[in-house]
């Protein structure tokens, strides 16, 4: 039959009406694959020029640049960005925006703000974030970085006496805390606050020494109490100033127990002084019975020591 291979010697001929059809239709086949190839280059870089690239400058002066995350929303702008294969993004509130652009031209931040669910794009599931939020109460940005998949390392405190209402003596420990990470950086982070003060005792009658918990503290921590990732938390004496209690001596120990969802409970203990380094106030103590003037507010018009305290003006 025409056009069918024959045996010749062992190996196999086409007769060259077949061999011009096979020809014809790799020759269509490349051609039609190049066609394809080039259409579908071309819709990835349409796809590319098609991501829209948005600039805002802040009430601060910063200027971000990047695309818009599907993480925006009504109250907030999250832009993308990548950098040696890192991807960024930062979040700003749309009140602290003074200006925008979107593919170089100039925008109303309003009208950004109602385009900005059209024009967002997803980034990678995991990557480095910078994280910005308005905190109210201190009328200004809060920026931290929080660095996915960093554990925390450990705590560290400080702590020192705070006057917290209208009188003059303390009222409670002013406990500054910040948790590390493993890259070394200050993180805000989510979970419970235990602490107690350990203070030395010596009896007025006995001289006998004793270390005791003059009292304890348990609250929640949460990332809006951190500001550059540092939080500062007070803790209110719940029971009569150490001022007014003559037994306790200055030098005390300050405990504290942060417990971190997911990671574990951290400790951390430091030195604080319980009575306020006054020469003029211990003298007055030591002559009249009371380190504070018979005109000045306190919450105490008593004193439980060997001499009567004055009887000032109390707060109510």
């Amino acid at each position: 039959m025409a056009g069918c291979p024959k045996e010749n010697g062992g190996s196999f001929r086409f007769f060259p009406p077949l061999l011009t059809q096979v020809s014809e239709a790799m020759g269509a086949l490349l051609k039609y694959s190049r066609f394809s190839l080039c259409l579908l280059l071309g819709m990835l870089g349409a796809t590319v020029q098609a991501q829209s690239v948005v600039t805002v400058v802040t009430g601060d002066g910063r200027t971000l640049t990047g695309e818009v995350d599907d993480r925006s929303d009504q109250q907030t702008l999250w832009i993308r960005r990548s950098e040696h294969n890192i991807v960024l993004t930062t979040a700003v509130a749309w009140s602290e925006i003074t200006s925008a652009a979107l593919n170089d031209q100039n925008i109303e931040v309003s009208d950004l703000s109602n385009k900005s669910q059209k024009i967002a794009t997803s980034g990678p599931a995991t990557f480095l974030t910078e994280y910005e939020q308005v905190d109210r109460s201190r009328n200004h940005a809060v920026s931290y970085n929080i660095a996915q998949r960093a554990e925390i390392m450990s705590v560290e405190i400080d702590a020192g006496l705070v006057n917290l209402d209208r009188t003059v003596e303390p009222d409670g420990l002013a406990l500054v805390l910040s948790a590390i990470d493993s890259h070394g950086n200050y993180v805000p982070v989510r979970g419970t606050l235990n602490a107690r003060l350990i203070v030395q005792r010596i009896d007025q009658h006995t001289g006998v020494v004793s270390f005791e918990e003059f009292q304890r503290w348990s609250s929640a921590v949460s990332p809006a109490d951190f500001y550059e990732g540092i939080a500062e938390l007070p803790l209110r004496f719940r029971r009569a100033s150490p001022e007014f209690d003559w037994e306790l001596c200055t030098a005390a120990l300050l405990h504290v127990r942060l417990g971190v969802f997911g990671e574990g409970n951290f400790e951390a203990s430091v030195p604080v002084a319980i009575h306020q380094f006054n020469p003029l106030r211990d003298e007055m103590r030591n002559q009249q019975g009371s380190r504070f003037f018979r005109d000045e507010l306190t919450h105490n018009t008593r004193h439980d020591g060997p001499r009567s305290l004055h009887r000032g003006y109390s707060a109510r």
